[in-house]
């Protein structure tokens, strides 16, 4: 017990030795899910860099509270970012223009297609990336939050798998057949066919954990699960075999062209 009361006053103290944005960015280092996909907030070092697909965000959440806990100003000089440390500074580089831009990460996103970092409406324009929505863009992490440095992360584990025997002998197969344009990001699908909503429901609570949106749709007398597969045949294959393996669906098939 005397333990256990020296352990909590230790802890207690360090938190209020913190300022608040230094506690909300020791606790965005932990994981979160958005989308029934879980996210991995990790360590970053200063000088690392990358090549990225980079989108805006503007009007729609202008004056809303970001993940920081500040008023989102879109016309400042701030990005999303779905893992890096909250108060992470990036150097952002338009390759097309050579135009570079100091970002403050102080929100989470983009949480769809394959952009890798959300500039703010302000930052996106002096860029000259706002026209196009999506661009590539250089990326420099030129600053970490020292306390980002100094807490360690929640590592990401192998998700605990539980049978479900209802649905482990189905008969269910996923086929997928689609014409792929080049900026495509996802293909829709629709998999099995239920006899009752109870039913779609139940297998779609087994399978959201894997896709980035899925829900039920009613049709004549039966339900089925619509969702959505990677635009990349490699990872839709590993995605899928990893389903059969796990026993939720019996088999399946890719059949896509490419423009």
């Amino acid at each position: 017990m005397i333990k256990f009361y020296l352990i909590f006053l230790l802890t207690t103290a360090s938190l209020l030795g913190l300022s608040k944005e230094e506690r909300i960015i020791r606790a965005s280092l932990s994981p979160y899910t958005v989308k029934n996909i879980t996210y991995y907030p990790h360590k970053l070092s200063v000088g690392e860099e990358k090549d990225i697909l980079a989108s805006w965000y503007g009007e729609y959440f202008h004056g809303r509270l970001t993940a920081l806990g500040e008023v989102y100003d879109m016309n400042g000089y701030t990005a999303a970012h779905k893992t890096y440390p909250l108060g992470t500074i990036l150097k952002v580089t338009n390759p097309k223009n050579g135009i570079s831009l100091k970002v403050r990460i102080n929100d989470r996103g983009p949480f769809w297609g394959n952009r890798e970092l959300d500039l703010s409406k302000g930052s996106a324009t002096f860029l000259g990336t706002k026209e196009k929505g999506v661009a590539p863009v250089h990326i420099e992490v030129v600053f970490v939050p020292k306390i980002a440095r100094s807490s360690t992360p929640v590592l990401e584990k192998e998700a605990k798998i539980t049978p479900l025997h209802e649905l482990s002998s189905s008969n269910i197969i996923i086929a997928s057949y689609a014409y792929i344009e080049p900026n495509e990001t996802n293909v829709p699908v629709l998999i099995g066919r239920f006899s009752t909503l109870k039913k779609a429901r139940a297998y779609e609570k087994a399978i959201k954990k894997y896709f980035a949106l899925s829900y039920v749709l009613k049709f004549n007398g039966f339900y089925r699960i619509k969702s959505y597969l990677p635009a990349n045949e490699k990872k839709t294959r590993v995605l899928l075999k990893r389903l059969k393996r796990y026993g939720l669906i019996k088999s399946f098939g890719v059949y896509w062209s490419y423009k």
